[in-house]
C-alpha cells in the first residue's frame, strides 16, 4: 500500500521500479546475477484489443515457377502452439542421447502449414521425393525451430 506523507508530497512504501527492467537470477553456484534490459525503452500505447495477440488465420500463397509452369501452394503461418508441437515431434532420444531431427521438424511444420497444394497427400515420403529446388522454396516459409536474437528483434518491431 502506498500512502502520501503528511504535507511533504513524498510517497511512502515500496519504491517504484526503474523504467529499466532488471532481473536477479541465481546461477548454479548460488551467486546472484543481475540482468538489465536497457535497450529501446520507448513509450508504446497499452494494448486494448487482445484479439491482436492471436496468430493470424490469413492464408498466404507461394507461387513457384518450375520447368516452365507455375505451381501454387496455399499456406498459413504456424501459431506458437503448432510450432512447439513440431519441435516436440522432431526430438528423439537414442541411446540416452538427445537428438533433434531437422527433417522431422520441417515435415511436421509443412504438414500443418500447407492448406492447398498440387502435391497430395503431404507426407514425409512425398516431401522427400520433391526436387531439391522445390523443397528449398517450401522450407523457406517455415520458421526456424529456435528463434535467433535478430529474428526476435524483428518480431518485436512488427
Amino acid at each position: 500500500m502506498v500512502q502520501e506523507g503528511k504535507g511533504t508530497g513524498r510517497k511512502r512504501g515500496r519504491p517504484r521500479k526503474s523504467p529499466v527492467a532488471s532481473e536477479q537470477v541465481q546461477d548454479q553456484e548460488g551467486s546472484e546475477v543481475t540482468v538489465e534490459d536497457t535497450e529501446g525503452v520507448e513509450d508504446f500505447p497499452i494494448g486494448t484489443d487482445s484479439g491482436s495477440l492471436f496468430a493470424s488465420e490469413e492464408l498466404k500463397t507461394l507461387e513457384l515457377i518450375f520447368k516452365g509452369q507455375k505451381w501454387v501452394f496455399t499456406y498459413k503461418d504456424l501459431n506458437w502452439g503448432d510450432k512447439n508441437s513440431c519441435v516436440d515431434q522432431a526430438q528423439e532420444w537414442e541411446g540416452g542421447e538427445f537428438k533433434f531431427s531437422v527433417n522431422k521438424y520441417y515435415v511436421q511444420a509443412l504438414q500443418k502449414m500447407l492448406v492447398d497444394t498440387p502435391i497430395r497427400p503431404i507426407t514425409e515420403t512425398t516431401l522427400a521425393k520433391l526436387d531439391r529446388r522445390i523443397g528449398e522454396q517450401l522450407i523457406a516459409i517455415v520458421p526456424n525451430p529456435v528463434e535467433l536474437p535478430e529474428e526476435v528483434e524483428e518480431l518485436k518491431k512488427e
